[in-house]
């Protein structure tokens, strides 16, 4: 059957104005041939692994990259693995470089058989634990003569529950009769801080190298929009001033993801006004549409009580509509639901500690106020986060939480 149609957006598009040279260099996922202002990370990293290339077998590298979102992590250590693909390729040497998005993959079993995917390991088709594929990786590197360099990408997304995977990848070597190496780890993280079940030997190993990035400047915010926009929009799209400006809204996070999106967004209103250029009107809506970042891997590893008292932050800003709640109104807000969900409730200092936390982590701001000498009032703001999304993601894992207990 065709169906009939009076108007054809789709068609439409095809032949209107367009401001595009190449869309898709506007994609997070797009790695530029140059890396601006990360030179020196490469540079280190280039340090700690060079040896695996005048004997790749001798040595294994650990090594953490953490940092905020959209600040590069991902960026650097995939322009790395095709440096030093290209570094093995010039000298015949089997090494392989395989990136895994963790939160993609998600469990032990996915990411194992990816990685065995990759490699082209044929393995029977049947069900495997994690145990047997991590035994099946090793020896296939030990018969291979491969040398690996795996990068675990969003680790944070792993379930607590599944840490000991990157124990027994820690110590794949380990086993090797001939003392050979075969694997090195990158592990890419937001805070290593996150990771707080991890057991103790492996913390130390993930801790001995840490390549900390630290947040762009506005200049170099400019400078990177600036060189993406020359690759993937035509020539006076957007003015140099206009690349400031949107530098100087994305500052505070450093986010270059969400610079992307802005020139993105507003280059599509740009082209559907018909105009040849972007103003500063169309970016303004593309600053207020674009959906504010929510780092969702630390919900995944807050303990129960935790996400118990963030429900309850949410819970009295929703019904009162308003900011600014006292830590009183949380803490009974948080003994009530203790009460209704058959739980002993954490003591005081217990409480604000976890307070402090969800400030560390940026998901609320705490302003502590002296009014008189009886001492000190605290009282908790959200940062800037979608409540009500929040708010239904976290009354899930409550109920998922009390229906495993």
């Amino acid at each position: 059957m065709v169906f009939e149609m009076s108007i054809n957006y789709l068609e439409e598009q095809l032949y209107s104005k367009n401001l595009f040279l190449h869309e898709e260099y506007l994609e997070i996922n797009y790695i530029p041939e140059i890396l601006l202002h990360r030179e020196q990370e490469l540079i280190m990293l280039s340090k700690i692994f060079v040896k695996i290339l005048e004997d790749p077998f001798l040595i294994s590298r650990k090594i953490s990259i953490q940092g905020e979102i959209g600040i590069g992590k991902t960026v650097i250590a995939k322009t790395f693995g095709k440096m030093l693909l290209l570094s093995a390729e010039k000298r015949n040497l089997n090494i392989h470089y395989i990136h895994i998005n963790c939160r993609k993959e998600k469990t032990p079993y996915n990411i194992l058989n990816r990685i065995l995917s990759e490699l082209v390991c044929n393995i029977p088709n049947r069900g495997y634990s994690p145990q047997e594929l991590t035994f099946f990786l090793e020896e296939f590197l030990i018969k291979s003569k491969i040398y690996l360099v795996l990068t675990l990408d969003e680790l944070n997304y792993l379930q607590k529950s599944h840490y000991n995977l990157i124990y027994s990848l820690s110590r794949c070597n380990e086993s090797s009769l001939n003392k050979r190496n075969y694997l090195s780890l990158i592990v890419i993280v937001r805070n290593l801080a996150l990771l707080g079940s991890l057991d103790d030997s492996t913390k130390s190993t993930l801790q001995g190298n840490i390549l900390s990035l630290k947040k762009y400047t506005k200049e170099q915010i400019s400078n990177i929009l600036s060189e993406r926009i020359k690759i993937s929009l035509k020539e006076d799209v957007i003015s140099p001033g206009l690349v400031n400006y949107i530098a100087a809204n994305i500052e505070a996070s450093g986010d270059i993801r969400k610079g992307l999106n802005i020139i993105r967004n507003a280059t599509k209103i740009a082209e559907t006004r018909e105009k040849n250029h972007v103003d500063r009107e169309e970016i303004d809506i593309a600053l207020q549409n674009v959906i504010p970042n929510i780092q969702t891997d630390i919900f995944d590893i807050l303990n129960y009580h935790q996400i118990v008292l963030f429900y309850s932050i949410l819970k009295i800003i929703i019904n009162k509509g308003e900011q600014n709640i006292s830590f009183l109104e949380i803490k009974e807000t948080y003994n009530q639901l203790c009460v209704k969900f058959q739980q002993d409730p954490r003591k005081n200092t217990q409480i604000w500690s976890y307070i402090q936390q969800f400030e560390k982590y940026r998901l609320i701001s705490v302003n502590t106020v002296s009014k008189n000498i009886r001492g000190r009032k605290s009282y908790i703001s959200l940062s800037d986060l979608p409540i009500l999304s929040i708010f239904n993601e976290l009354k899930k894992k409550i109920r998922d939480f009390n229906s495993e207990m």
